[in-house]
């Protein structure tokens, strides 16, 4: 750890250094924020879903020799390299939403990538003990779930270590940066993966007897699809593994555990994400100006209870899955929604328009107009999807229909099929009207999360049976002690003092317990969970524990503080950033909290924000 620690605080005095450097290369502010580091395989850097992405390759020269790269999102590059060449705003604007990576700006990007490296080699000449250069050489666009992870293209499978720092232009947020070092050559990698290159490196110097066969006898022992049944070496050997690497498995096969679900859940809601931004570009240029989606939810739902939350009479449009996936999927929005998107396709007159909403006069022309935006919707869907998942799926709107969702019958199959979906929510603006929401539901097998519901249902009653059945402890921790003795203690037997909204078991459990310890008894819920029922006169707190501090769980944030009870809510997560803190105030959080937490941060919030209250 102490080998980790020391190379942090190197980065850190390179992050410093590179902003220094960028800010005078471009003429422009250049700030990069609080950097995260961490250990990831080449899988970990490349299956999580962005966007097409500039990849710089670094040659590692000097007493040590190896290789990294530099990461960034296409239209950061974009931004960065055009801020460069002083290219016009309209301009840059137009070529970063279409994504023209041009070779002008290619050469750009490339030499702020040299002043990137070039920042780097000092800091390290000055503070690493042995003599190391870092050397930009060429570059190339990637889509990161495309990538083969067995493939030694664009980097070698293996142990990375990682640094993403975010950046600021010119007070425009952009993107991460990702700085990613060869954690074996460094010292840094943990001892499995030491152990996976050592094998690895021993399985490369053994030389296979060669079996004696007539020239014109040999066959290929196998080929790999699209490559020809020429191509040779180890992708020649189908079934052959490589020590301590496992068969990559098949796409569309089944998500089973915990683990991989989780993984899976954070890419497709990735892919959603980008999805809804997409869309609102897109659907923008359409009408002629500015719909702005802010996600608020994905979860896995069962038909039944997306339609008890889907809200009032709705217009839900109708798409089929093609490609290599198989079903439908469904677009939701409220009547006087599509009224308005409609409306403003064809320029109805203000007056008229907002008559028309108000009386939801969905008529010919209102329909055909909105079958405009859901055609458009649907094509940015299939566009995401076939770029960016290892999937390829493509969305067709068939039809349109007004449905009253408390009305549909949820056992049958009646209007949506009754299946697991999974839902991506957002809520609209369309210059500056808030419109609601939008909810797309997928089926959720398409999606290969089909076991995730089955799994978010068994983890709710055993944290509520848990959580309900814990019985009072027959001494306390000597470090905790109740923040108002007295005050909550003695109500095992009633309902909840404080509630736990949580997408991370592990932390909330650990929560739970140091609530106990301090006589104050928890109810633990999830992200899908009704907020407004269960936020009774008598709950004192509630707690919002975050797995990933990310717009999921802000949306849930915006649940609590829009309910109608004015309590203390605490927004629990890792990695808190000034911008995350800001926005987590912004949602409704009085306070934070660092997970993994102890007992006595948790004695602390309690005593800081029930005090306020009482104050």
């Amino acid at each position: 750890m102490k080998a980790r620690e020391r190379f942090d605080k190197i980065l850190l005095s390179c992050c410093t250094r590179i902003q220094e450097e960028v800010a005078s290369l471009v003429g422009k502010p250049f700030k990069l924020g609080e950097p995260q580091f961490r250990e990831c395989s080449k899988a970990d850097l490349f299956t999580e879903p962005g966007g097409k992405r500039v990849l710089a390759h670094v040659r590692i020269d000097g007493e040590l020799l190896g290789a990294g790269c530099l990461l960034v999102g296409i239209r950061d590059a974009i931004q960065i390299g055009g801020a460069l060449i002083m290219l016009p705003e309209s301009e840059l604007a137009s070529l970063s939403a279409e994504e023209q990576y041009s070779e002008e700006l290619q050469d750009s990007f490339g030499e702020v990538a040299n002043i990137v490296c070039g920042a780097i080699t000092v800091i390290f000449e000055e503070q690493y003990p042995k003599k190391v250069r870092f050397v930009r050489v060429e570059q190339e666009v990637i889509i990161p779930v495309t990538v083969d992870i067995e493939s030694e293209l664009p980097i070698a499978d293996g142990s990375y270590y990682l640094m993403t720092v975010p950046m600021w232009l010119d007070n425009r947020d952009l993107g991460g940066l990702d700085v990613v070092f060869p954690a074996v050559l460094f010292g840094l990698a943990s001892e499995a993966a030491k152990e996976k290159a050592a094998s690895e490196e021993v399985a490369a110097k053994v030389t296979p007897v060669p079996e004696v066969q007539q020239p014109h006898e040999q066959e290929p022992i196998g080929t790999i699809e699209g490559k020809g049944g020429d191509a040779r070496g180890e992708e020649e050997v189908g079934i052959l593994e490589r020590p301590g690497t496992a068969v990559a498995e098949e796409p569309g096969q089944p998500v089973h555990t915990k683990q991989d679900l989780e993984k899976q859940k954070r890419i497709v809601d990735e892919l959603l994400k980008n999805s809804m931004a997409k869309m609102c570009e897109e659907v923008s240029a359409l009408l002629g100006g500015t719909l702005k989606v802010v996600p608020t939810e994905h979860a896995a739902f069962s038909k039944a209870d997306f339609l008890e939350q889907a809200g009032g009479k709705q217009i839900m449009a109708r798409m089929d899955i093609r490609g290599e996936g198989q079903g439908e999927a469904f677009l939701f929005v409220d009547i006087k929604t599509a009224v308005y998107l409609g409306g403003s396709l064809i320029m109805l007159p203000e007056g008229e328009l907002e008559a028309t909403v108000r009386n939801e006069d969905f008529g010919d022309d209102a329909n055909d107009a909105y079958g405009e935006v859901t055609n458009i919707i649907a094509g940015v869907y299939t566009a995401v999807f076939e770029e960016q998942y290892r999937t390829k799926l493509g969305f067709v709107k068939t039809s349109m229909e007004p449905v009253t969702p408390v009305k549909v019958d949820v056992e049958s199959d009646d209007i949506i099929p009754n299946q697991p979906y999974y839902l991506s929510a957002g809520q609209m603006q369309y210059n500056g009207k808030d419109l609601g929401r939008l909810q797309l539901v997928l089926p959720a097998r398409v999606l290969e999360l089909e076991d995730l519901l089955k799994l978010e249902e068994e983890t709710a009653a055993t944290g509520e049976a848990q959580s309900k059945a814990m019985p009072k402890p027959a001494a306390k921790d000597p470090g905790l002690s109740p923040a108002e003795p007295g005050r909550l203690q003695g109500k095992a037997s009633e309902s909840a003092d404080i509630l736990i909204f949580t997408d991370d078991d592990t932390e909330g459990d650990r929560i739970a317990t140091a609530l106990q310890q301090l006589g104050y008894v928890s109810r633990t819920l999830h992200f899908k969970d009704s907020v407004g029922s269960l936020l009774t006169p008598r709950i004192q707190m509630v707690f919002l524990v975050m797995q990933e501090v990310s717009e999921q769980g802000f949306g849930v944030a915006i649940k609590i503080s829009s309910a109608g009870l004015s309590v203390p809510l605490v927004a629990a997560g890792p990695a808190w950033t000034r911008t995350l803190v800001l926005k987590a105030v912004k949602y409704g959080a009085c306070d934070i909290l660092i997970t993994p937490s102890a007992p006595a941060d948790v004695r602390e919030k309690i005593e800081l924000n029930l005090v306020k209250r009482a104050a």
